[in-house]
């Protein structure tokens, strides 16, 4: 990792954590490579990146501004990452669960009309490594992150695909709400995506997207239960 790469991401989590308020004024460039003991050349290349995260707004003549939160790019796994590793955020988290309820049965329909038999075998290589992992949480976790990609990979649409990244992070930011341990979940989560695997296989859409949005409705009812009782503690 570079010095501009680390920079980034210390100053972005900075911002998306709250320390400089959305909205408002940023210390100047010269006080930021103070801040940051960093050279100005590295400091605008951070500047420019936090920038197409939509983090920061620099106004020609007028200064750099942190945007307001509802303006940051969510499909940026960075931002999501930042934003959500310094604790729950519920009206993101039902933001997140909303954008995969939306977009996944589509995904699915058309990875069962377009699927090569390369993306089969991806498909299936990762239901295989969640099938053999269902006790070791995080090594099953990453594999079905990884199944998921590769259905959305076989959608064969090369603006979903570049969602790749987003929905991933969008799949772990949500694994706190959705993930159980216990034996009828996990039969019932490897029953799910094999359904939705033999679907595509079969190579049908109606099947597919059936599939996949009882898997997205179920896992949401779920999420959506838990936020509600976290609020509820909280309240």
């Amino acid at each position: 990792m570079t010095k501009t790469d680390r920079l980034t991401r210390l100053f972005g989590k900075q911002i998306a954590q709250g320390e400089f308020v959305p909205g408002t004024a940023l210390p100047s460039e010269a006080d930021l490579c103070e801040r940051f003991d960093t050279s100005r050349n590295v400091m605008r290349e951070v500047i420019k990146v936090l920038s197409t995260k939509r983090l920061i707004d620099a106004q020609r003549h007028r200064g750099l501004f942190v945007m307001p939160s509802e303006q940051w790019n969510y499909l940026d796994a960075d931002v999501l990452e930042w934003v959500l590793e310094k604790g729950a955020n519920p009206s993101l988290v039902r933001s997140l669960i909303e954008v995969r309820s939306l977009i996944e049965p589509t995904i699915s329909r058309w990875a069962a009309e377009r699927a090569t038999a390369v993306d089969l075998v991806d498909i299936e290589a990762n239901f295989n490594q969640m099938a053999a992992n269902l006790n070791n949480a995080e090594v099953f976790h990453e594999a079905d992150i990884r199944f998921h990609r590769a259905v959305l990979v076989a959608s064969r649409n090369v603006v979903i695909q570049q969602l790749s990244d987003a929905v991933g992070a969008l799949q772990r930011a949500i694994f706190d709400y959705t993930f159980q341990t216990s034996a009828e979940h996990m039969d019932l989560t490897i029953r799910e995506h094999h359904a939705l695997f033999d679907a595509i296989r079969r190579k049908n859409p109606d099947a597919a997207e059936e599939a996949s949005r009882r898997m997205v409705t179920r896992t949401a009812t779920s999420a959506v239960a838990r936020l509600d009782k976290a609020e509820r503690v909280s309240a």
